[in-house]
């Protein structure tokens, strides 16, 4: 037997065998490890992995796993991998590794989120505010952090303190990482270095005006002279000081004129030589021939020259079409307006003599206006939609022809309103030769009314075609009108996207019946796909809590998502005054998703402030305020604070609390507690207080806004000097009283502007329930009224008026004490008087009522250079007085009053004369005040 031969056969198979599994296992294991060939292949497996994550529980896995968009199932293709590299790119260093699968592929990602900019500091940024400078960034907190943007910021910052007139300022940005949270906090340090002084100004060309006429004229160099040579000089300015002096000439009738800077700075003393080139050009001298209707004064209101100058005989065409256009507006249809132009030189000065010859023409003026043809509606009405008219004495009834096809545009519109689709409005004309005199016939042709007849909605609505129904303007039996079904298809829509379709889309057609009486109209609704609130993630909210900002949402996950809700939420989150920006980005809305993931990007304000102040104002004297507070307390956009004020009448201290949210409603509640200190001037009587103060305000909407103040004060009155007045005070009014009141309180808004209002109007009512707790003295009503109107009929020209009213009606008993009593006179009442002396008695002392009246009217007159020049007429009466003193009449007082506008508001000086001066009385007062008076 050969055995040997045998066993090394049965060895080298069981080798071969082994060879073969090895190798199979090792096939196995490349294929599994194998990379992805870039084919479709559909994904298996979805791997995030995050490295270096926050430490604030910011869930990047779950951000991760909405912006890639992929799921098991789906097929890989490179483009979708690209994609979600991109996407994740905006918020991490991303690396992703595909892998083969046997039935697909395996898809890894991993993520080291950026961090993020806490805090930005900024020092050295006088002369500019903190504001100034973070808006020259680009970069704010919250935004991510990448040092290579740095250096970016460094010049931007540099390049806005060159254009303050700064030669070679220096910025360095140094950044440091917080061990709390990774995130990073930059400090900006500004060295400013030299900045640039105007030491000459040079004209030259100048003719009309000597250089020191020029150079006064221009900001630039009074501030270099008023600063002693040591004022900044900025570019802008010059070029600021070149337009005015182009306009100034102008004005002067060199409407030709061409001014140009050259500025040559010396680079060791760094001062400034500007030299101004100026081509003055011929002396513009403009007359009028032919004019009998307009005079010469009413036709050179019509000249642009000062405006726009007259390059290429611009400002002479615009004047004439001006003039033209005068005249066609007064009845004059065959007008001929042309110029006649002389050159002559007066004294060495080149004059171009301008005469505009006017060919008047006859006036056409209507004689009558005929409608006929009109049967659906009456003539009176359709008289009363157009504007060619015979004259009446408020009216010259002039002929316009552009005036007429107006009024025919006007008759089709309301005939069209009504639902007269076909109305067509013709007009004939009949001009008397001689006198000019325009009958004016209109045929109407009114054609069938249309009325809506049935209405079907079509599609896939979600919501039921009754309901859907029920917010159309156009319903069954209305005139039809285009525009109105347009509308409604809006409508549609927008109802239907706030149920979760923000896809959706309505369109209309209307079917007419053969005689156009009739309109069926069809609504087709293409809803899209019901979209659902996925997860919403908050960035950059480092002090605000996910909490309180999920709660300000108020976006439950898998409810139906509305756009309107969610930019109304954006809106109110940035109006709690503790963001500096908020930004919602919708994450699948644009692909039409069925689930649509929120991520709301947060750049928070500095939650602590420490804010100081000091002036005078006419009614206080010499003060000095203080306040140090926290506008983000825990995160949940309460604010917290302490204030302070002292002045000459007194002092007053106050800590409290606010909520812009009370129990996540839109209602603000403020609480707090405080003493006070007054003794107001003039008076004989002063009052200490303490107490405590509840308030619950709610805006609605853009111009209304209620608000129910309570309050409990623990309150003394004191007595200051001795007089026959004093003498009659009942004493049980200067005993320690405790009151408890209440104000409901209601004010309409609709100004404008809050520190300048130019228009609108600002009213409100307020009533005092107040009861004594340990007298009767504090049981009344106290109503107060106040109107405010601002109105601005020319640029430069703002009036604006003002009445007060105040009633007080105890109901507890007759004795009121006098610091509860109207007492007028001063700065913020009535002007020309001392504060508090509307009324007085026979020694000089204020005299109160339980019935006030103010009123004031002012004419802001804005003459330039951030002034205003005010005069006023101020008025006001005091009633009902506790003591047999004073008199019961209306005092009026005029004045005049200068104010200087600044960002935060007027700064004014006012001298009030009485009009009604009593014997003994100053002539008028003096008032200084900050801000508007009213």
């Amino acid at each position: 037997m050969h055995i040997a031969p045998m066993r090394r056969a049965r060895d080298l198979l069981i080798f071969i065998l082994v060879a073969v599994l090895f190798a199979a296992a090792a096939l196995t294991v490349h294929a599994e490890t194998m990379p992805w060939d870039g084919q479709p292949r559909p994904i298996t497996q979805i791997s995030i992995a995050v490295d270096d994550a926050h430490p604030d529980d910011f869930d990047w896995q779950g951000l991760a796993r909405v912006l890639v968009n992929m799921a098991p199932g789906d097929t890989l293709t490179a483009g979708m991998l690209e994609g979600a590299e991109e996407a994740l790119a905006q918020f991490a260093l991303a690396r992703s590794r595909v892998e083969a699968d046997p039935p697909g592929v395996r898809v890894f990602f991993v993520l080291r989120p950026h961090k993020l900019i806490h805090t930005i500091d900024i020092r050295g940024n006088y002369p500019l505010f903190e504001r100034d400078v973070r808006n020259a960034m680009t970069i704010a907190p919250g935004d991510f952090f990448d040092a290579a943007h740095l250096p970016d910021q460094e010049a931007l910052i540099a390049q806005r303190f060159r254009a303050e007139g700064y030669v070679d300022p220096r910025v360095r940005i140094a950044w440091r990482q917080r061990p709390s949270d990774g995130h990073y906090h930059i400090a900006v340090v500004i060295h400013k270095g030299p900045h640039y002084t105007l030491d000459q100004v040079q004209p030259r060309g100048n003719r009309f005006r000597a250089d020191s006429g020029i150079r006064m004229r221009m900001a630039s160099w009074r501030r270099s002279r008023l600063g002693f040579g040591t004022a900044r000089f900025k570019a802008e300015q010059i070029r600021d000081d070149v337009r005015k002096l182009t306009a100034f000439y102008r004005r002067k009738g060199f409407a030709d004129v061409v001014i140009t800077e050259q500025t040559v700075i010396d680079d060791q003393s760094h001062q400034a030589v500007c030299e101004l080139t100026i081509s003055e050009g011929p002396r513009y001298e403009i007359g009028f021939a032919g004019n009998q209707f307009f005079s010469d004064r009413a036709l050179g209101r019509e000249m642009v020259l000062p405006e726009v100058g007259n390059r290429g005989n611009i400002g002479l065409r615009r004047s004439q079409h001006n003039i033209r256009r005068r005249y066609l507006k007064a009845g004059f249809a065959d007008v001929g307006v042309r110029w006649r132009d002389d050159a002559r030189t007066d004294n060495g000065q080149a004059v171009r003599e301008i005469i505009f010859e006017i060919d008047e023409g006859p006036r056409h003026i209507v004689e009558a206006v005929h409608i006929e043809g009109n049967t659906r509606i009456d003539t009176e009405t359709l008289r009363r939609q157009i504007l060619t008219r015979p004259p009446t004495r408020f009216r010259a009834g002039a002929y316009v022809a552009e005036v007429l096809v107006e009024d025919l545009v006007a008759i089709r519109s309301l005939y069209q309103s009504r639902g007269y689709l076909d109305v067509r409005a013709e007009e004939e004309l009949r001009i008397d030769p001689e006198t000019g005199r325009v009958t004016v016939a209109i045929t109407v042709e009114e054609g069938p009314q249309t009325r809506v007849g049935t209405i079907d909605i079509e599609g896939d609505a979600p919501v039921a075609p009754a309901q859907l129904k029920q917010s159309l303007v156009l319903g069954p039996g209305d005139p039809y009108l285009p525009v109105k079904r347009q509308e409604d298809e809006d409508r549609l829509a927008a109802q239907i996207a706030a149920s979760g379709y923000p896809h959706a889309q309505a369109g209309g057609t209307a079917s007419l019946s053969t005689d156009h009486t009739r309109a069926d109209i069809v609504y087709t609704i293409d809803a899209g796909p019901l979209v659902h609130v996925g997860e919403v993630f908050f960035l950059g909210n480092f002090r605000t809590r996910d909490r309180f900002m999920r709660r300000e949402m108020d976006l439950a996950p898998q409810a139906p998502f509305a756009l309107l809700k969610v930019w109304e939420a954006q809106r109110g989150m940035r109006d709690l005054n503790i963001f500096d920006s908020v930004h919602v980005r919708t994450i699948g809305l644009k692909e039409r998703a069925d689930t649509v993931h929120l991520l709301v990007q947060a750049a928070e304000q500095k939650p602590y402030y420490l804010e100081t102040g000091a002036g005078y104002q006419t009614d206080k004297g010499v003060y000095g305020r203080a306040q140090i507070g926290d506008r983000n307390f825990l995160g949940t956009a309460k604010e917290i604070r302490a204030r302070a004020e002292a002045s000459e009448v007194g002092y007053r201290w106050e800590t409290g609390i606010s909520d812009p949210r009370l129990l996540g409603s839109r209602i603000r509640a403020d609480a707090g507690v405080f003493g006070e200190r007054s003794e107001p001037f003039n008076q004989q009587f002063g009052t200490h207080s303490t107490g405590a103060n509840l308030n619950f305000t709610r805006r609605w909407g853009r111009f209304y806004t209620t608000a129910l103040a309570m309050r409990y004060e623990r309150r003394e009155q004191f007595l200051r000097g001795e007089s026959e007045t004093t003498a009659e005070i009942d004493p049980d009014t200067l005993a320690p009283r405790a009151i408890l009141a209440a104000t409901p309180f209601v004010q309409f808004d609709s100004r404008d502007a809050f520190i300048r209002p130019r228009a609108g109007h600002l009213a409100s009512v307020a009533v005092d329930i107040s009861k004594g707790l340990d007298n009767v003295l504090d049981d009344f009503l106290k109503y107060r009224f106040d109107v405010r109107t601002y109105y601005t009929p020319v640029p430069r020209l703002t009036l604006a008026s003002r009445a007060w009213l105040g009633i007080l009606e105890p109901y507890g008993g007759d004795t009121l004490p006098l610091d509860q009593l109207f007492f007028l006179g001063g700065t913020h009442t009535v002007r020309g008087f001392g504060e508090n002396l509307l009324r007085f008695d026979a020694e000089g002392k204020p005299v109160g009522g339980r019935l006030g009246l103010a009123a004031s009217l002012e004419a802001r007159i804005d003459i330039g250079r951030n002034f205003e020049l005010v005069p006023f007429v101020d008025t006001g009466g005091l009633w009902q007085a506790p003591l047999d003193a004073g008199s019961d009449t209306l005092r009026w007082a005029a004045g005049l009053g200068l104010q200087y506008i600044t960002p935060i508001g007027p700064i004014g000086l006012f001298y009030g004369h009485k009009l009604d001066r009593r014997p003994g009385e100053r002539s008028g007062q003096w008032h200084f005040s900050i801000g508007y008076t009213f």
